[in-house]
């Protein structure tokens, strides 16, 4: 099978269809790839005077800004080659969590790993509840948490929120540990000043155990990776960067276990450019998927759109190379390089 992806345009289907696919993540369930996406529709790129400058939705009235909007979609993508992409039930707008009997409020960067002990597949997805504005909304942020036995959903939101260690929920992602079975989920939040922990979720995953690694980023980060290579567990994650057109860091930590002891290995893989804002990859890290062995990391090329539309901005995709070595022997990622485009053979 040869994987090729477009880093400089948007995500397209063999039919030139736009695939409107942000924060999300992947899981392959019998040959086929499912894709788990937020959906921007028809809003437009915006720019503000204040920090953060590419997303002034966070001060406008809730539900209105682009980014931020209550109607944004969360899609389904499948594809069999990681190349070939269709949307799922396209006839039905967010049909894996519809917008007519979903909670109120704005959701993101949302996530979904299949549990083999409750043969249930489970999305987790940021949500903001309704105030005034975003910026008023994110110290109330949470998780909503939902389980379907199919991995195109519908997925039914539980009624109880998923009791983490840390109020104010920002940027997650979710891991399984193939070995064990268990799960854990790495994030920030508004309470810790946006500060990176992992924490063990219960035998459901939806429920945190509160068995929690400690604070491990300095404040002001978010956007976190989660996975395990070789017997080596990887966290990275980069500055707090809404929507920003320069993309983030990507600070790197190893662990024998994903509750710790971490160490920081010093090592930051997406670094900024000499005399510039931007990064070496202009992108936010979304998430990182294995095929056969290998390592495939995506972001969120923000504000690359050519015609003003968030749902066009482009995903980036990199091959993960471990050729470096820690003072331990532990493999480390190679500094990322930008290139145009993807392609590997499978």
């Amino acid at each position: 099978m040869h994987v090729k992806h477009d880093n400089l345009g948007p995500f397209t289907s063999p039919e030139g269809e736009v695939l409107d696919a942000h924060d999300g993540n992947m899981l392959e369930v019998d040959g086929t790839y499912y894709l788990y996406a937020m959906g921007y529709t028809d809003c437009k790129l915006e720019t503000g005077l204040i920090p953060p400058r590419d997303c002034p939705g966070i001060y406008r009235k809730f539900g209105s800004g682009c980014g931020f909007r209550t109607d944004h979609a969360f899609n389904i993508y499948t594809s069999t080659d990681l190349s070939s992409w269709t949307i799922a039930e396209p006839t039905l707008a967010s049909a894996g969590l519809p917008l007519e009997t979903r909670r109120e409020g704005i959701y993101f960067r949302p996530k979904v790993v299949w549990n083999e002990l409750t043969q249930l597949y489970v999305l987790w997805i940021n949500y903001l509840p309704p105030d005034r504005t975003p910026l008023k909304a994110y110290p109330k942020a949470t998780y909503l948490v939902g389980t379907s036995e199919s991995p195109l959903g519908p997925f039914e939101l539980l009624d109880t929120e998923p009791n983490l260690k840390y109020e104010g929920a920002g940027d997650l992602t979710i891991a399984v540990d193939e070995a064990t079975g268990n799960a854990y989920v790495a994030y920030d939040a508004w309470s810790n000043s946006h500060t990176l922990s992992v924490e063990l979720l219960d035998p459901t995953f939806t429920f945190s155990t509160q068995e929690n690694s400690g604070l491990l980023s300095p404040s002001s980060h978010e956007a976190p990776l989660l996975f395990k290579r070789l017997g080596v567990w990887y966290l990275m994650f980069g500055h707090t960067c809404c929507f920003c057109r320069t993309g983030s860091g990507l600070a790197v930590f190893t662990a024998e276990s994903p509750l710790g002891p971490w160490k920081d290995e010093k090592l930051d893989i997406n670094p900024r450019k000499s005399w510039s804002m931007d990064m070496e990859i202009p992108a936010q890290a979304n998430y990182v998927f294995e095929v056969n062995g290998a390592f495939i990391y995506t972001g969120d090329l923000w504000t690359t759109a050519e015609d003003g539309l968030k749902s066009h901005d482009a995903q980036y995709w990199g091959l993960l190379s471990f050729e470096g070595r820690s003072v331990e022997g532990v493999p480390l990622p190679k500094v990322l390089e930008f290139s145009d485009k993807f392609e590997m053979e499978v």
